[in-house]
C-alpha cells in the first residue's frame, strides 16, 4: 500500500522527474482528508437502473432527466414526471427564494415546484380581436385598448399588446374574436381619452367583452406595458429578486420578483459567448468563452464591468461555494463565492471581485465542457468537475 509522510497534492505541471515524493501526477478514487491524508473514496448504492442524466438538487426534491422526460424525485423514492418531452441533451437550472426551480435546456424552458410544472413565460394574446361599437359612458373621443393573458392559477400577467387609436363615439366598447386560450383569461385595458395610459376594464374569458363603464373607471394601470418575455436562454442564475439568463453573448435581467417578465432595456451584451453566470453578494461573476468578467455593484444600472484577466471560462465549471470553505491568501474568504475553471484553472471569486487560483503553478486542465458541484464530505470540502 502506497503511503505518504506528506501529501502536498496533484501536480500535473512540472515534469515528472521533478516532482516530490508528497506529489502526485493523478489520483483516482480517493478523498483527501484536511491534514493531507488519503482514503479511499466511499462506495456507491444503485437505487435505479435507468440512466439519469442532469441532476439538480431542488429544495426538497431533486430533478433529472431520464429519457426525453424531466422528472422530480421526492424523499422516500416517489417520482413525478413534470415534462414529457424535454430530451436528453444538457439542462440548466435556478433554485428561486420561493422554493421553486426554473429549468431550460435552450429551446424549452419551465417552471416547477416539484409537483407541477408550468411555462416559464407567458405569451401575449395572438391577436387584437376586431373593436366595434357599444353604448356607456365614455367621453367622445379616441381611445386605444390592450390586451393581456394571466393564468388563472397564480396570477401571472404577459406582456400587453395594444391597439391603434379607435373612435368611441356611443359610449362603450366592444371586442370580438379574442383569443382564447385554456387556463387564461384576457384582461382588457383601455387608455384615458386622446390615448394615454392603460388602465384595467375587465376580463375574458370568452372570445366577446363588452364595457361601457365612465372614464373616472379607468384607475387600475396595467403594470405590463412595455415589457416583453423572458427570454428563453440557456445558463440561468439568481440575483437580487432577478433572474438572469444567457442567450448566447447577452446578459438578460428579468424584472424584480417577475421571473417570466424583462424590460428590452435590461441586457448586458458581451464579445463573446457566456458559458457561467455566478452571483454573488455585491456583483456577478459572468464567464465567457473568452474571459472571467466581474459586474460590480448591488443594482442592474450599476453593474461596473471589470475583467478579473483569469481568461475563458469552462462550459458547466461554475458554482457557487461558501467564501469560507475556499482558500483566499494564507487564510479562508468569507460570504458568497464562487468557483470555476478559467484558463485553465480552478480559480475562486470573492464579493468585490477579489479573485484567487487554487492550482496555479500545480495543475491545469484542457477540458473543454465539464458538469461540475461543490459538495462537503465528512467536513472536507469538494469541487467536483467531470469532463462531458
Amino acid at each position: 500500500m502506497l503511503t505518504f509522510e506528506a501529501f502536498t497534492g496533484i501536480n500535473n505541471v512540472i515534469p515528472a522527474h521533478r516532482l516530490q515524493g508528497s506529489d502526485l501526477i493523478q489520483a483516482a478514487n480517493v478523498d483527501i482528508g484536511l491534514t493531507g491524508e488519503i482514503t479511499r473514496r466511499g462506495g456507491t448504492t444503485e437505487i435505479s437502473d435507468l440512466c439519469h442524466k442532469n441532476l439538480w438538487q431542488a429544495k426538497g426534491f431533486m430533478l433529472a432527466t431520464v429519457g426525453s422526460e424531466l422528472v422530480a424525485i421526492h424523499p422516500g423514492g416517489g417520482r413525478v414526471v413534470l415534462h414529457t418531452a424535454l430530451g436528453p441533451e444538457r439542462v440548466w437550472y435556478c433554485n428561486l427564494p420561493d422554493g421553486r426551480t426554473t429549468y431550460t435546456n435552450g429551446l424549452i424552458h419551465g417552471i416547477t415546484d416539484g409537483l407541477v410544472s408550468r411555462d416559464r413565460s407567458i405569451e401575449p394574446p395572438s391577436s387584437l380581436g376586431a373593436p366595434d361599437f357599444a353604448v356607456g359612458q365614455l367621453f367622445p373621443g379616441r381611445y386605444r385598448y390592450h390586451l393581456t393573458h394571466r393564468r388563472m392559477v397564480d396570477g401571472a400577467e404577459s406582456p400587453a399588446i395594444f391597439s391603434q387609436p379607435i373612435d368611441i363615439s356611443l359610449g362603450g366598447l366592444r371586442l370580438d374574436g379574442l383569443p382564447v386560450e385554456l387556463g387564461y383569461e384576457t384582461l382588457v385595458y383601455l387608455s384615458s381619452k386622446d390615448g394615454e395610459g392603460a388602465y384595467l376594464i375587465g376580463a375574458a374569458t370568452t372570445s366577446s367583452f363588452e364595457w361601457g363603464g365612465k372614464n373616472s373607471d379607468l384607475a387600475l394601470p396595467c403594470r405590463t406595458t412595455g415589457l416583453q418575455v423572458f427570454p428563453v436562454g440557456t445558463y440561468t442564475a439568481f440575483w437580487r429578486s432577478r433572474v438572469l439568463t444567457a442567450v448566447g453573448n447577452v446578459l438578460w435581467a428579468s424584472r424584480p420578483n417577475t421571473p417570466h417578465l424583462s424590460h428590452w432595456r435590461e441586457f448586458k451584451q458581451f464579445t463573446a459567448g457566456i458559458t457561467a453566470i455566478l452571483p454573488v453578494s455585491d456583483g456577478i461573476y459572468v464567464g465567457t468563452q473568452e474571459a472571467l468578467i466581474f459586474l460590480g455593484g448591488t443594482t442592474w444600472e450599476q453593474l461596473a464591468y471589470i475583467d478579473t484577466k483569469r481568461g475563458p471560462v469552462v462550459p458547466g465549471s461554475g458554482v457557487l461555494v461558501p467564501g469560507k470553505r475556499l482558500k483566499l491568501g494564507d487564510g479562508v474568504g468569507a460570504g458568497e463565492a464562487m468557483a470555476c475553471i478559467a484558463g485553465g484553472e480552478v480559480v475562486a471569486g470573492f464579493n468585490g471581485g477579489q479573485t484567487s487560483s487554487l492550482t496555479a503553478d500545480r495543475y491545469k486542465t484542457t477540458a473543454t465542457e465539464v458538469c461540475a458541484t461543490f459538495r462537503e464530505i465528512d467536513g472536507i470540502p469538494q469541487y467536483i468537475a467531470v469532463p462531458q
